[in-house]
């Protein structure tokens, strides 16, 4: 669309959408990139480097309004949108934003888990001050079990900690923060599935396995795998996750809510439990967008626009036959998988920090070896 920049974390999470032509992103090969402008590559999750894209993002938004002023941005994160245009006054450049209350209201994991445990399956969860969490008291009373703690605004993993007897005396808590408890259901299978919200329609798209990791006692999101969901998910449940998915697209709809968002859930002895909603893109759009324009289909940000500005939103049946893989510092080696594919390409005269999320390899279907790769915990 003329006169519509994406502002994300990737410069790939456009690669496949027609509709937009010109991005500002974290990661990416071209100038319009910090990575390539700064020659560095960073955790974009860590608050120490949040000035730094800010001072970034600021400076390619303001040089486009200065050069169009009838130029117009959508965000990766409408809930990024706020903290960053708003503070430059800039609110009336960006397309498809709901209400800042609401965002907030779908962003915060008590809040949203609270409101929605009378329409879903949830865990039982309770909440603690972190200098009020102890083991051998928790175990008491909820069982002899490993557990998650998990603060309101974690995002990738940040801020989600495995609490168990190993690591119960090294775990790092904001003694007055509160945080939530949940049980840690091992041999679980974490999934995420996109919603579209218009005024009168709810549309899901193909779900995903999402690939998590436990490194330095965080659940860390490390990819997502569409072919993996389709082999080793039944239809009942898959049925399962859409219906829930389609109970809370409703009643964001009734709130207002329009255009995507996302729903992390894990899949545990035979039932979908919600965990989360991203009222934003996700990690996995970019490999829904190749599979949409496969499809001769619109992109994810195109159908986002419409969700707000036009009502034309039906999509037909379609696989998504791709998955990826989020690598640092070089190949994952974890999988005995070939990679068709890199977006936002590694470069080795880069410095890489710790867990920047370097590059996401793309895997089809035709290649993958069968093993499920979700089974590593």
């Amino acid at each position: 669309m003329k006169n519509l920049v994406w502002v994300g974390i990737r410069e790939s999470e456009v690669k496949y959408s027609d509709f937009i032509k010109d991005s500002i992103s974290i990661f990416g090969n071209t100038s319009n990139s910090l990575q390539r402008q700064k020659n560095i590559n960073i955790n974009h999750n860590n608050k120490e480097n949040f000035t730094l894209i800010d001072e970034f993002y600021n400076k390619e938004i303001i040089k486009r309004i200065e050069k169009n002023p009838n130029i117009k941005f959508m965000y990766y994160s409408q809930i990024y949108s706020y903290d960053n245009m708003k503070e430059l006054g800039l609110l009336n450049h960006i397309v498809c934003l709901n209400e800042q209350k609401l965002i907030e209201f779908m962003n915060n994991k008590f809040i949203i888990k609270r409101y929605l445990k009378k329409h879903i399956p949830l865990l039982n969860y309770i909440l603690m001050k972190g200098k009020d969490i102890d083991l051998k008291n928790i175990k008491q009373k909820y069982g002899n079990n490993d557990f998650v703690v998990q603060a309101k605004d974690s995002s990738g993993g940040a801020n989600t900690i495995i609490l168990n007897e190993y690591n119960k005396n090294s775990i790092e808590l904001n003694e007055n923060q509160t945080y939530m408890i949940t049980k840690y259901c091992k041999r679980n299978i974490p999934v995420n599935i996109h919603v579209l919200v218009s005024e009168n329609n709810i549309t899901l798209l193909p779900p995903s396995v999402q690939i998590i990791e436990i490194l330095n006692n965080k659940l860390i999101y490390k990819g997502s795998d569409f072919i993996i969901y389709k082999q080793i998910v039944d239809n009942n449940i898959d049925k399962k996750l859409k219906q829930y998915a389609n109970i809370v697209g409703k009643l964001m709809q009734k709130k207002g809510y329009r255009g995507i968002f996302g729903i992390d859930s894990i899949i545990y002895e035979n039932e979908v439990y919600f965990m989360e909603i991203n009222p934003r893109f996700q990690n996995s759009s970019t490999i829904l967008n190749k599979a949409l324009q496969e499809n001769n289909l619109p992109s994810l940000q195109e159908l986002n626009y419409n969700c707000f500005y036009n009502e034309s939103i039906e999509i037909k049946h379609f696989d998504v036959n791709y998955s990826s893989y989020i690598n640092e510092n070089g190949i994952n080696k974890e999988f005995k998988i070939k990679p068709i594919e890199i977006l936002d390409e590694f470069n080795e005269e880069i410095k890489y920090e710790d867990s920047s999320y370097s590059y996401t390899n793309i895997y089809r279907e035709s290649i993958v070896e069968r093993e499920k790769l979700w089974t590593k915990n």
